[in-house]
Formats: C-alpha cells, structure tokens, sequence
C-alpha cells in the first residue's frame, strides 16, 4: 500500500494465477528452445561461452520457484527469468526483429508484477483505497455500506457497484465488530439496517 497512514488494512483472497503462470512458463520455453537452436546453429555464437550463462540461470530461477512453490504463502513469479530470457533476445540474433521479442518479454516481465498484485483495500478517517493498478480512492460519501462477516468483505459504493471478496485469513469475531462498527461510524449517509 502507498506510504500512508491506514487503521485497517484488509487483504482480499488473490485469484489462482494458473494463467499467468502457464503464459510466462510457455514463453520462457519458448526462449529455451531458441537459444539451444541458436547455440546448435551458430556453435556459441563465435566463442562467447559467457551466453551458456543465461539458460542456467532461467532454469535454476525456474526450479528455485517450483520447490518454492510447496509453501502456500509463497507466491510464485517469473519476472526474473522473463527479464533475463528479454536481455537474451538481444544477444541471440536469430533474424532480424528478435530485438522486438526482448522487449515483450521485458513487457511480459514487468505487467507479471501488476498482476499478481496484493488486493488490499486501507481504511482510515478520510478514504478508502484499494491497492490496485492504477489505485483506486473512495471517499467515505461515495459509499452506500461497508461491511465484514464470515470472512467475505462487501464494499457497496452508491453508483451501484459491488465488490465483494472472501478475506485471505480468517478474522476473529471481535476484529469484525470492531471493524463494523468503525465503518458505520464514518459513513456520511448511515445505511439502512
């Protein structure tokens, strides 16, 4: 969240990212392929040895990952390795545009980290804020009813939109009145109950 003050910060269950994984996994064959192609073709490419150091490291950053993966609160990324497959292209002539697949995959690098970010929303006395790209601020007027219970959080805003999620972890039932309670103090129009 931005460097701000928040009373309650709330974090919001995150998607399975099977898609975005499976994409940026896809690709960073893709680029495994074509550098052994390239190294079969041209013999390392006039002696540069050095370039073996790129699939050992896309691999090892790979299989770091997918141990890693064992934990659940670990989450998984590729940016690395697609930033490292990105500056390959750019040492791999293959043809004449494979400059242009670096940059993607640099692209493909830096939107993974957007993505995959933590869906958490901030409380305090002025806004709420979601952490989201690009962020987005509610002002306290804006809101119809905010609300937590049996772990799914429900933000209704007045131009009729909803969002309703399952939290991360479980709160106590303490935690849920006091944040109840919080957010009904703040509302500037009291919902109907």
């Amino acid at each position: 969240m931005v460097s701000s003050t928040y009373n309650y910060v709330i974090s919001l269950k995150r998607p399975d990212y099977r898609a975005v994984n499976s994409i940026s996994q896809f690709l960073l064959l893709l680029f495994l392929i074509a550098f052994f192609y390239y190294l079969v073709k041209t013999g390392f490419g006039g002696k540069q040895y050095w370039l073996a150091i790129i699939p050992l490291l896309i691999t090892g950053l790979w299989v770091y990952g997918y141990i890693r993966k064992a934990d659940p609160h670990f989450m998984v990324y590729f940016r690395v390795e697609l930033m490292i497959a990105a500056m390959g292209w750019f040492f791999i002539p293959l043809f004449a545009w494979s400059y242009l697949l670096g940059f993607g995959y640099a692209l493909m690098a830096v939107t993974e980290r957007y993505i995959k970010f933590p869906d958490e929303i901030g409380f305090n006395a002025d806004k709420i804020v979601r952490n989201s790209f690009p962020m987005q601020s509610y002002e306290w007027f804006e809101i119809e009813n905010v609300m937590l219970r049996d772990n799914l959080f429900t933000l209704d805003l007045r131009n009729n939109k909803i969002i309703q999620k399952q939290l991360e972890e479980p709160v106590s039932k303490e935690l849920e009145v006091e944040f109840n309670n919080y957010c009904k103090n703040l509302l500037h129009f009291k919902p109907l109950s």
